[in-house]
């Protein structure tokens, strides 16, 4: 949990000084299916607990899915969340979503539109990363990994950006991120997964936090690289390959 001192200091900080980063136009998620579309696959360690299992469990919502399209409106919205317990221990809370469907960007995009991050480029890679291999398959995703997720690509992204002004002597750049990195734990689209999860799946956020208020990158380092966080590309000056 953090200091007081740091989450009273950081937390106007990060009021006054986040960037604004907007949600994605037309053109920006024409972009991002073309991306996906053409991106080479990459190897590159990720979170599979919920994904893994998603496969296993998309064929019971299938039909309703098959329905939907059937009726000439095929949406990625398909109405339907966890049947049971074993089902939201499997693939995760919310809603769950057909990657398939022509509007899964635009979709996607609004579920996870409050999770921040330091730049738009930032947000289009992890979006591109995550989507990548769920266009492909047949199954279905959950809300809630989908931003379990992505929130873990902003801390990646956050930690970078944090490096660099660390490397740079940019002070409140620093500071900026600093205080969302260290504000994380409180994000919704972690508090509202971390049950369904084992702890320890978050014992990266605790690592980057103590890299952080010891000034320390190459423990943020340590604390993601193994982590699935990183999507390709969000954490160069850590790093972390690829890029």
């Amino acid at each position: 949990m953090p200091h007081k001192e740091w989450s009273d200091s950081y937390s106007k900080v990060v009021r006054e000084a986040a960037p604004e980063v907007p949600p994605f136009d037309a053109n920006d998620r024409s972009a991002l299916w073309e991306q996906i579309q053409t991106a080479a696959a990459v190897s590159a360690p990720r979170r599979r607990r919920w994904r893994v299992a998603i496969a296993g469990a998309a064929a019971a919502c299938m039909v309703g899915v098959a329905g939907v399209a059937t009726a000439g409106v095929f949406s990625a919205h398909t109405g339907k969340g966890p049947s049971d317990a074993e089902d939201l221990g499997l693939g995760g809370p919310g809603e769950k979503l057909n990657p398939a469907a022509p509007d899964f960007a635009a979709v996607f995009d609004q579920v996870t539109g409050d999770i921040r991050f330091p730049t738009v480029d930032a947000r289009k890679r992890a979006m591109a990363w995550e989507t990548e291999s769920l266009v492909t398959g047949d199954a279905l995703v959950s809300t809630g990994a989908l931003r379990l997720w992505m929130a873990g690509h902003a801390v990646c992204s956050w930690t970078n950006t944090w490096a660099v002004a660390l490397h740079t002597g940019d002070g409140a750049a620093e500071r900026q991120a600093a205080g969302v990195i260290l504000g994380a734990h409180t994000w919704t689209s972690i508090t509202d997964t971390a049950p369904y999860i084992p702890a320890s799946e978050l014992d990266y956020l605790g690592g980057v936090e103590r890299a952080v208020r010891s000034s320390d990158a190459p423990a943020a380092k340590n604390a993601l690289v193994n982590s699935g966080a990183c999507a390709p590309g969000l954490a160069p000056e850590l790093g972390i390959a690829p890029w």
